[in-house]
């Protein structure tokens, strides 16, 4: 399907890809530009324009301007979990650039693993005030609100993400992992099952439901679901701890271990900001003990 652009909105883009624009994009139309790509259509041009998607939770930018080069130097940064060195590449282009989008969030991002959350939700605000209907900007300042233990503000962000997005399945995952989190099994499970009402495959709302069973100690029906994700698709790194606990519980303790282990290949998920390595460590080295006997 073809989006219409006013005629007006176009030159505008054009210049501030082509035409006499700086090598950062850093005018009010940069919010523009960034939020037509967000409703990924196809625009045909003459000349392609650059656009802005999201991998893995970052922001990359098509083209070869400076603005993209930089960009996508921090957000591969951030895929290696180089997170200190990624904050600094964002930060010096956004004193060149400070209403360029992908720098802001991406900053914002790292923050986040930084563990500097003030910090990470100022980032944020300012990209919601500049594109509030990007929608994933509500999933990660609910989650800052979730981690300062303010569920009613966290749960409100998650809403917000939904109201822009419908089929934005992670929100709902989202407030059912807070309900999950608070032993109130039922409710957590309504919010997993509207997710799978629009995708049943969809891998977190089977991760959801997969740790009400692993709660209620129903380890093999733990293990059948969690079986039944496809992993080749974005989904929740803890599902490798349920699965090796799981298994762990039901003396398996071969697929335990394997599962600690790739659980360990994620150390910059954000797992790892509420667990300790060390202690996955510490239980992958006691489960391979166990297989050994």
């Amino acid at each position: 399907m073809r989006l219409l652009i006013p005629h007006t909105a176009i030159i505008l883009l054009f210049i501030i890809s082509f035409g006499t624009a700086p090598l950062y994009p850093d005018d009010e139309f940069s919010s523009l530009y960034f939020n037509l790509y967000l409703q990924e259509k196809d625009i045909k041009e003459e000349k392609a324009l650059e656009k802005i998607y999201l991998k893995n939770n970052a922001l990359y930018c098509t083209g070869e301007s400076k603005a993209a080069s930089e960009n996508n130097r921090a957000a591969d940064l951030m895929q290696e979990g180089n997170f200190p060195e990624a904050a600094e590449v964002l930060e010096g282009a956004l004193r060149q650039a400070p209403l360029f989008v992908p720098f802001r969030y991406n900053l914002g991002i790292c923050e986040i693993h930084l563990n500097r959350l003030k910090m990470a939700m100022q980032h944020l605000r300012r990209v919601e005030a500049m594109v509030p209907e990007f929608y994933r900007v509500y999933l990660q300042t609910g989650y800052i609100y979730k981690r300062w233990n303010r569920i009613n503000d966290a749960i409100d962000e998650y809403r917000k993400a939904v109201r822009f997005n419908p089929k934005e399945l992670n929100a709902f995952v989202s407030i059912g992992d807070i309900y999950f989190e608070r032993n109130q099994m039922e409710a957590a499970g309504k919010y997993y099952d509207a997710a799978l009402n629009i995708d049943q495959f969809f891998p977190n709302g089977l991760l959801g439901n997969a740790k009400i069973h692993f709660k209620k100690e129903e380890f093999i029906k733990t293990i059948v679901l969690l079986k039944s994700i496809d992993i080749t698709k974005d989904y929740d790194k803890s599902l490798h701890f349920y699965y090796a606990e799981s298994s762990f519980r039901l003396r398996d303790y071969k697929t335990a271990a394997s599962q600690y282990e790739m659980l360990l290949k994620y150390r910059n998920d954000r797992f790892f900001l509420s667990y300790s390595a060390g202690l996955i460590e510490h239980k992958m080295e006691m489960a391979r003990r166990f297989v050994d006997r």
